[in-house]
């Protein structure tokens, strides 16, 4: 499924997001400054997190509280191999049954062997994005 949005109707992509993703599991694919952060942080607030979201490149793993319990927010831009996921708990993390938000989830792409959703963002012009949304079962 696709959709166009732009970012001043950031709030239409996010609710698209919630109301057609089949898992809570969520992986976002984009170039650097495509929006990744900016839509989840849009999502967070619809999902009713007050945190002060942002981006997780240096941490890795944010995580957020909302009225459905703590949302674990990661980028694996930074991420060189599976042991720095592994000291986070990162693997254990993908089991919960939380809302999981991933940036840069493609550079693992082997350890998302789960049910999950991916997020293909493309920049269409400064403020405008094409966002395709794919369900994916195992």
């Amino acid at each position: 499924m696709d959709i166009t949005y732009k970012l001043d109707t950031i709030d239409y992509a996010s609710k698209f997001i919630i109301n057609n993703c089949k898992s809570k599991l969520i992986l976002f694919e984009g170039g650097l400054g495509s929006g990744k952060t900016t839509l989840i942080k849009q999502i967070c607030r619809d999902l009713g997190s007050n945190n002060n979201v942002s981006s997780p490149s240096y941490p890795i793993l944010n995580i957020y509280d909302c009225k459905y319990g703590d949302i674990f927010h990661a980028d694996l831009y930074r991420v060189k191999n599976i042991s720095d996921l592994n000291e986070l708990g990162f693997l254990e993390i993908l089991d919960l049954p939380n809302w999981v938000f991933v940036e840069w989830s493609n550079k693992f792409k082997n350890i998302f062997d789960k049910n999950h959703t991916l997020i293909k963002i493309k920049s269409v012009s400064k403020n405008k994005r094409k966002l395709s949304l794919s369900n994916y079962d195992f």
